[in-house]
């Protein structure tokens, strides 16, 4: 089965370019704000009234910030998004991180999920390892989890986890029943070498999750349609 292609744009001009190249979840973020920097309440609401005036078109999916901005903002979010996305910064113990998931789910729409989120470098986000909050999510009711990285500065979560830890969390993910996706400043290459990375097709990510490979420049520049269409060939 066909790994999902899932795009981060900041507005919906980078939204109506990333749909011309079949993108599966199309995730909305401000970039120059950090990992799941929100973007504004503004755009998503254009973005709802957008894709309720359309037919078939991508899952949508929104970064709500980190711990208590998601918690803030959960409640504004139009209940048109698939997704929604709160990152565990500061949360360092297992009770803070599911107090922080109830806290966003309680005010969230009925029909958004929220999805899990893990950090490779956990270390500087302050928050529980990738292996325990996986864990954690399966018990706690979670469908969907996605591994990323705090710091965008260079180091790609498949860097900072190497492959037998990165092997293992495809295996745990796996088993215990959640789709997840792999984030972290990942490139095509990388991706395109997964099948050594972890073997087992079964373990390997649902969903690649994607910026700065697919942009001019980095992930503050926008979005490259060379770049999107060589993702799009090798995924597709």
């Amino acid at each position: 089965m066909k790994p999902e292609w899932l795009v981060s744009v900041r507005d919906l001009a980078e939204a109506k370019r990333a749909v011309e190249f079949d993108v599966a979840i199309l995730d909305f973020k401000e970039p120059r704000r950090g990992a799941l920097a929100p973007v504004a309440v503004q755009i998503w609401r254009q973005v709802a009234s957008w894709a309720s005036a359309g037919k078939d078109g991508p899952l949508l999916s929104a970064a709500l910030g980190e711990s208590d901005q998601a918690v803030g903002l959960a409640d504004q979010l139009p209940p048109e998004f698939a997704f929604a996305k709160a990152g565990p910064s500061g949360c360092n113990d297992p009770d803070q991180t599911r107090g922080m998931w109830d806290a966003v789910r309680a005010r969230l729409p009925d029909r958004v999920e929220l999805v899990a989120v893990a950090y490779a470098d956990h270390r500087s986000a302050d928050c529980l390892p990738a292996e325990q909050i996986l864990d954690l999510a399966a018990r706690h009711g979670f469908r969907r989890i996605l591994l990323d990285t705090c710091e965008k500065n260079g180091r790609s979560s498949i860097d900072l986890l190497g492959s037998s830890r990165l092997l293992n969390l495809g295996r745990q993910a796996h088993q215990q029943l959640l789709w997840w996706s792999l984030a972290g400043s990942i490139t095509r290459d990388q991706v395109a070498g997964m099948a050594k990375l972890i073997p087992p097709p079964e373990f390997r990510p649902d969903c690649f999750a994607v910026r700065g490979d697919v942009c001019d420049g980095d992930r503050i520049g926008t979005l490259c349609p060379d770049k999107m269409r060589q993702w799009m060939q090798m995924l597709h």
